[in-house]
């Protein structure tokens, strides 16, 4: 008789989390949670991501959430994201109420195979990426450079190559910058998205193109935008850090700490810009 094995789920990933959240007053901090809340909430209706089946862990500053089976991801990056960042317009615009205060967020997708029934969470290092992309150098570089931006939108390389490419719908492809996201022994490939600005058009991201000198990563890095330890892992004795690949990642339902045994491992600075715009799909 064989044993009963896990089997891992297909499922799309998306986590945001909001800028500059730990220099918010109390009364700040929970207008911008409920504002954040409503705003995705009447997105993902509007793109019908039947957001009732969601697994969502929330965060404070922010959340991430695992999507259900056969997620329409064109409707995704196409609908939500542009009904989002219509949201944040509108609440950034009307400044009403006594603790209104400016929103801007930064939102990561990723898909692949994770399992969603781990005893504290769900294993895989598929889950550690999203974070990893939604919190890099990059993603905060051209928010920084682009102040008018509500938004900025990291996709994985999975996601550009399979449903931004491939089309239908918005963004295009040519809307995206490729950037190389390196976390210690780990590097990604992926594509950053300003909705409603020219990424490539940002001056000041020359220095984080591909090839370009990073500045080396401080080991007791640490995220400072607020709510969540971003702590690199130790080295062991012999000067290695686990690798995610031995399958122990997992985000918490109960914590929004993560890394390759527990708790992100995010280094920031040696993170880089690609220089060539992405080919795409014929329009």
């Amino acid at each position: 008789m064989m044993n009963d094995r896990p089997v891992a789920e297909y499922r799309v990933l998306l986590t945001v989390d909001i800028e500059d959240y730990s220099s918010r007053s109390d009364a700040e901090q929970r207008a911008l949670q409920s504002v954040l809340s409503e705003s995705v909430d009447r997105a993902a209706d509007a793109a019908r991501l039947r957001r009732q089946e969601w697994l969502r862990q929330m965060g404070g500053d922010g959340f991430y959430a695992v999507l259900p089976p056969n997620t329409d991801v064109t409707r995704l990056m196409d609908t939500f994201v542009r009904e989002l960042d219509a949201e944040l317009g509108m609440h950034n615009r009307r400044r009403a109420g006594d603790h209104w205060s400016r929103l801007r967020l930064r939102l990561a997708v990723h898909a692949g195979p994770i399992h969603i029934d781990g005893a504290t969470g769900w294993p895989g290092h598929h889950v550690v990426q999203p974070a990893r992309l939604r919190d890099s150098d990059p993603v905060r570089a051209a928010m920084h450079a682009v102040p008018a931006a509500d938004i900025a939108v990291i996709v994985s390389s999975e996601v550009y190559r399979d449903y931004i490419v491939q089309g239908p719908g918005e963004p295009r492809p040519s809307d995206f910058r490729q950037v190389h996201v390196a976390v210690k022994k780990q590097a990604y490939e992926a594509y950053l998205y300003l909705p409603g600005h020219d990424i490539h058009e940002v001056a000041s991201l020359a220095g984080h193109q591909a090839g370009a000198q990073a500045p080396p990563a401080d080991p007791g890095a640490q995220d400072t935008s607020g709510g969540t330890d971003l702590r690199v892992a130790p080295e062991t004795e012999a000067g290695h850090r686990p690798s995610p690949s031995a399958g122990r990642d997992f985000i918490g339902h109960q914590t929004t700490k993560v890394t390759d045994s527990g708790t992100m491992n995010i280094a920031h600075g040696d993170m880089s810009f690609g220089s060539e715009r992405p080919s795409g799909r014929q329009r």
